[in-house]
């Protein structure tokens, strides 16, 4: 069978090489490669450089004040981790995977119980009906889903610890949180059910002030802040997922409590926080961003400016804290799977026309036949197109992967619900992005996927008998200034021209408040009341000046310059690294190092190709749709954004890392140990002469 399959796709490539078509193609193709490899592109895009270690940094680290400052922070660290409230907490969390289900079940059904009685007793009192613990309301329906869930926990013998290693359930959360079974510590004799009952009598008590699902959050929530206590990635995997779910403050308040927690793990030394330039350029666009808060036609700029200071904070979290390969694929499967619940529901708003919707997103005229346009928990279409624009090339790359995160089967599931809830945003500016990353996508995968652009302008043609009528009109009303909503961004756009070459260099500040101080003066008869610029380089121009915008087009250049630089070591012939190389593979290496394990490297290097390419052709995507519109004004959508940059920057960095260098010229290994041959490699024409300039000095003494 293996035979046959060689044979018909050995055909297959007689065939194309015997066709000159398809040779001119490939030629064609491996020419423009070339040029973008090793000319003027390839120059400037390709040669990133990892910031150096300081010397000032260095020689300040020897000195005497540092060595105080260490035994100081050594001294702070001791008293911390021998304290009596850390031991108390750990103590307590270790009791609690102690306790037998059974406890925690007698916990739930006894809080399930004095919720729903002092419902009835108040209902009784207040001589209302019973609909409140009969009706459908949230307390009630929190108060029965936890006595359902009691059952089989009283009847369990387990203790938590136990059921989260032996459950597959358990053993996903787990792996989830990146912990492992033999981390789950215990203590105690399994708890004490009469103390179970009066904590689930005292909690149901309290519902008569606080509601039942607002008490269970908060109990949760006190739950996840002792995980990011324990790892701060579990924040930054927080984020990812949570970010179209959470209300802004909240989401900021996640930030700054995993801040926090890193702050802690720096200072004990349990992370490390590095720099590199692309991180020191998102650095000064946040001071800017400060600045410009602070510095600003309007007293109303600081909060704003805060607020995305604080966001982008995100940034640095996701740098600092997912390094591994790991974290970086939960991360990306968790912002999948989280775009890909929004599209759900987005597809049921759009088809129950329970969303909000208004006129002005849509033209009614020109665009009759669209009932309206989904929106999920963005509140606006075009804010929706954006965010799933960043999240569809993370899926892609799953697909076309290894099967790092999901399978194929899920991500082509993730990948048809988000795209068919892009589709139903109606967003013109999303598409068009989502074809730009399209298009980069495949140049970033493989040099042959240029046939597939030529396949795909040449089956353009065909596209009239298979989209839907309103799909072509909407696409082909691009650019129409008969559509008022062009119209409407082009006059804006003069607006935006005259407000930024009166305010060139410094910028009027953050915000609406600024915008609205001064956008009435330079507004059109008509479109007094526009709340942005709907564009993202004139408005971070208009907000930040010159300065700004050039620094943000900089970091853009650096983060791109490090994908190009990793991508053109991957094309090279350095291998990667592979810690779980043993001896017999080693050896088979030594006698055929060509060969032996190509097909591996190869995929390998795919694999880093692509996952890197995913986010980045995200951040291609929102750039091409900030053309037309303004999504910062989104604060969730802003820390989206910078999420994505992180992300896109730690595959990179993984990337790099995975690189192994020639000879194994860093430090000794076990593997040099293994077979000492291959460590040391060949010499080079000056070692050998010095070590024959050394003989002969050698001989010269004798």
């Amino acid at each position: 069978m293996a035979k046959r399959e060689r044979g018909g796709s050995g055909l297959l490539v007689k065939l194309a090489r015997s066709s000159r078509i398809l040779t001119g193609l490939d030629r064609f193709t491996v020419r423009i490669y070339d040029l973008l490899k090793n000319g003027f592109f390839g120059w400037i895009f390709s040669n990133y450089r990892e910031a150096p270690r300081s010397r000032l940094f260095s020689g300040i680290g020897q000195g005497k004040a540092a060595s105080h400052l260490r035994e100081l922070r050594f001294g702070i660290c001791r008293r911390m981790e021998t304290s009596l409230i850390v031991r108390a907490v750990s103590y307590l969390m270790r009791a609690l995977l102690g306790c037998r289900l059974k406890v925690w079940g007698t916990f739930f059904f006894t809080f399930a119980a004095y919720s729903l009685a002092q419902l009835t007793v108040v209902s009784v009192l207040k001589g209302n009906s019973l609909d409140a613990v009969f009706g459908e309301n949230s307390a009630s329906f929190v108060s029965y889903a936890a006595a359902l869930a009691s059952i089989p926990l009283i009847l369990s013998k387990k203790t938590l610890a136990e059921a989260l290693a032996d459950s597959a359930v358990g053993r996903t959360a787990l792996k989830i949180g990146g912990f492992r079974p033999e981390d789950l510590r215990t203590e105690g004799d399994g708890g004490h059910l009469n103390v179970a009952f009066l904590i689930g009598i005292f909690l149901g008590t309290l519902t008569y002030w606080i509601p039942s699902p607002l008490l269970l959050l908060g109990l949760a929530g006190i739950a996840a802040a002792c995980l990011i206590l324990i790892k701060p990635e579990i924040g930054v995997l927080a984020l990812f997922f949570s970010m179209p779910w959470l209300p802004t403050m909240v989401l900021a308040a996640l930030v700054i409590y995993t801040s926090l927690c890193l702050f802690l793990k720096l200072f004990r030394r349990k992370r490390i926080f590095r720099l590199e330039p692309v991180d020191i350029m998102a650095g000064a666009f946040a001071v800017l961003t400060f600045f410009g808060g602070t510095v600003s036609l309007s007293s109303a700029s600081l909060k704003p400016a805060l607020l995305m200071v604080c966001f982008m904070a995100g940034y640095f979290l996701t740098v600092t804290l997912i390094t591994s390969r790991e974290w970086l694929v939960r991360c990306s499967s968790a912002a999948v799977l989280s775009a890909s619940l929004i599209g759900l529901y987005g597809i049921y708003q759009y088809f129950t026309h329970s969303g909000y919707s208004s006129d002005a997103w849509l033209d009614s005229e020109m665009f009759g036949g669209i009932a309206g346009r989904a929106v999920a928990t963005l509140e606006n279409p075009n804010m929706l197109g954006e965010y799933l624009i960043l999240v569809i090339p993370i899926a892609v790359s799953m697909f076309i992967g290894r099967g790092e995160g999901f399978g194929r089967i899920q991500s082509v599931f993730c990948i048809g619900i988000m795209g068919a809830c892009l589709l139903l945003t109606w967003s013109r500016g999303a598409w068009l992005g989502l074809i730009a990353a399209a298009l980069v996508f495949l140049f970033m995968w493989h040099r042959r996927s240029v046939w597939l652009v030529l396949a795909g302008i040449a089956a353009l043609p065909a596209l009239p008998a298979f989209l839907p009528q309103s799909v072509l009109g909407r696409f082909a009303s691009i650019g129409d200034m008969a559509d008022s909503s062009t119209s409407y961004r082009v006059y804006i756009w003069r607006a935006s021209v005259g407000m930024i070459r009166d305010n060139l260099l410094s910028g009027i500040g953050i915000g609406e408040g600024a915008w609205f101080r001064l956008y009435p003066r330079y507004a059109y008869q008509g479109i007094e009341a526009a709340p942005h610029s709907h564009n993202l380089y004139m408005q971070i121009w208009l907000e930040l000046g010159i300065v700004g915008i050039a620094v943000f087009l900089v970091f853009l250049f650096l983060l791109f310059q490090s994908a190009f630089t990793l991508f053109r070591e991957l094309s090279g012939s350095r291998p990667l690294r592979n810690p779980d190389l043993s001896a017999s593979l080693l050896e088979s290496r030594l006698k055929d190092p060509e060969e032996a394990g190509k097909g591996d490297m190869r995929r390998g290097k795919t694999q880093l190709r692509i996952s890197a390419a995913g986010p980045l052709c995200g951040i291609v995507a929102v750039l091409v749709q900030g053309m037309t519109d303004y999504a910062w004004y989104n604060y969730r959508l802003f820390l989206m954004f910078w999420l994505t940059a992180a992300l896109a920057a730690c595959y990179i960095r993984n990337g790099r890392s995975e690189l192994e260098t020639p000879y194994f010229e860093s430090s000794p290994t076990s593997s040099e140990k293994v077979l000492p041959l291959l460590a040391r490699g060949k010499k080079t024409k000056k070692e050998k002469r010095a070590e024959n300039d050394g003989q002969s000095k050698e001989n010269g003494k004798k």
